[in-house]
Formats: C-alpha cells, sequence, structure tokens
C-alpha cells in the first residue's frame, strides 16, 4: 500500500474505532464470565460504541474531500467500496467498522423494542434475535480493534513496518475501551465489576511491554526526544499509564470514588488518543 497522508479526521477514527471494538469486547468478556450479571454493562458499552464507529465511517466519508464518493473508501481498488477485497486491510477495515455499527445499532434498536419503548413495540417479535447479534457484534469486535494497527503496519512507512504495532493499538483499545464504560458507568452512577479495575492494572502492563517493543523495533528518535517527545512523554506516557496505574491502585485499596474514577477512565481515553496521534504524525515525519 502506498503511503498517504493521515491528517486528523483519520486519527479521530483510528481512536474511536478502537474504543467501540475495546468497550463491546471487555464488556461481553466480563457479562459471559460472570454469568450474564452485566447486562448493562453490555448496553453501556454498544451505547458507547455505535455512535464512535458511526462517526469513524463518517470521517472517512469526509476525508475523502467530497462526501458523494463514498463507494471510494478504499482508494487503491476498483471499485473500491462496493467490492470485498479479503487481502486489502483498507477494505477490510472499512467493511469490519461498517458491519458492525450496522449489528450494534441492531442490538439498540431490538433493547429499545424489548423495553416497549413507544415506536419499537411492533418489533418486539425480533428480540429473540439479540443473542444472535451479541456474538456477531462480539466476533467483529476484536477485528475493529485490530484492523487499524494492522493497516498501518502495511503501508510502505519504515515506522509502522513493526508487529508490534498492532499489539500497541490492540491494548491500547481494550484499555480506552473498558475505560469508556467505566466513565460512562460512573457518571449514571452506576457500580461496574471489580474486576474491571483489575483487569485496568493488567492492561497498563501489556500496553506497556507493547510500547517498549514498539520503540525498539523501529526509528522512534522523533517520539522519545524529537519535536514529539513532550506529547509522548507527558501524554501517553504520564497521563495515559502512570497516572491511571495509580489512581487503579488507590481504587482497588477501597477508597475509590466517583471523581477518581471519573479522573483515571478520562486520563486513558486522553492517552490513547494522544498515543494513536504521535505514533501516526511520528511515522510520517
Amino acid at each position: 500500500m502506498e503511503a498517504a497522508i493521515w491528517e486528523w479526521p483519520i486519527l479521530i477514527d483510528l481512536w474511536a474505532a478502537g474504543v467501540a471494538g475495546g468497550a463491546y469486547y471487555a464488556a461481553f468478556l466480563v457479562d459471559r464470565l460472570t454469568g450474564r450479571k452485566h447486562k448493562l454493562l453490555m448496553q453501556i458499552a454498544t451505547w458507547v460504541g455505535v455512535p464512535l464507529a458511526l462517526l469513524g465511517v463518517l470521517l472517512l466519508v469526509l476525508d475523502l474531500g467530497n462526501p458523494l464518493w463514498f463507494w471510494h473508501l478504499t482508494a487503491e481498488l476498483s471499485p473500491p467500496f462496493l467490492v470485498f477485497h479479503p487481502l486489502s486491510p483498507m477494505s477490510m477495515g472499512t467493511w469490519i467498522l461498517v458491519l458492525w455499527s450496522v449489528s450494534g445499532a441492531g442490538l439498540l434498536i431490538l433493547w429499545l423494542a424489548e423495553s416497549r419503548v413507544p415506536g419499537f413495540v411492533l418489533l418486539g417479535r425480533l428480540v429473540p434475535l439479540t443473542e444472535i447479534l451479541l456474538w456477531v457484534s462480539f466476533v467483529f469486535s476484536p477485528l475493529l480493534i485490530a484492523y487499524t494497527g494492522v493497516l498501518l503496519s502495511n503501508t510502505n512507512v519504515f515506522a509502522w513496518a513493526t508487529p508490534f504495532l498492532p499489539a500497541l493499538f490492540v491494548t491500547s483499545a481494550v484499555f480506552a475501551g473498558t475505560a469508556a464504560i467505566r466513565f460512562v458507568s460512573a457518571l449514571l452512577g452506576k457500580r461496574v465489576p471489580r474486576e474491571l479495575s483489575k483487569a485496568s492494572l493488567i492492561l497498563v502492563v501489556l500496553q506497556v511491554l507493547a510500547l517498549i517493543g514498539f520503540l525498539v523495533t523501529v526509528p522512534a528518535g522523533v517520539l522519545i526526544s524529537g519535536s514529539l517527545a513532550p506529547w509522548f512523554w507527558i501524554g501517553v506516557v504520564l497521563v495515559g499509564l502512570v497516572v491511571p496505574f495509580g489512581l487503579e491502585l488507590w481504587i482497588l485499596r477501597g477508597k475509590g470514588t466517583t471523581p477518581l474514577v471519573l479522573a483515571s477512565t478520562l486520563c486513558v481515553l486522553l492517552g490513547g488518543f494522544i498515543l494513536r496521534a504521535t505514533v501516526v504524525i511520528g511515522g510520517q515525519m
């Protein structure tokens, strides 16, 4: 794949898609591993994820310059969007983003029908399809998480040509997705499983390992000592990793309050975006 200019719409799409997939993936696993006790967590993850995924689709379309050319989302193909190309990361990523969005939107509609919300009652007979869509969305979630890193690593930009980039984006996406559902739950005054806080600590460690692997396998001077160094050390390392790790330890000691949870998760979300921005911008420099 030839190099392209990756600007802010694409950066936001990379972050939004990762958060959407990571939130749903984390919530689904928590719900299933606890005996289906966290349906609300699943619903929060989907309500958060679908708008973010649709935002990603919209940004991809707007980045074309002419939104009427939406079928040219994967510009290296001919015809690009209307033909499925399993060997093209761009084609695969676009289809995964669209299909996950459709599946998630279907879940939201069925949950509204199940709750007998006016305007959706007539769809009550379709509620049994919910379980199918839950699994469909789950299958697409890790693909949605991983495609952004795979897409970058398949370009001819040398700084992205490392298997640690997909690993870094995957761990970051699950970390940010977990933070997103915890952030919204805290705003709503809902309690979330303690296991999510423990998982956040594990995800910090995994992200640090993937980040080290990435830095030692690419020319990372622009990140660690160049013009992007302040953003990397303050935004990615301090705000995105060190501060949340410390706050989560404090929360697990039973001292967690809603403001602490909000602060920790907001740092994770901000750090995840800065990570993608510095990696993408740095690679092009």
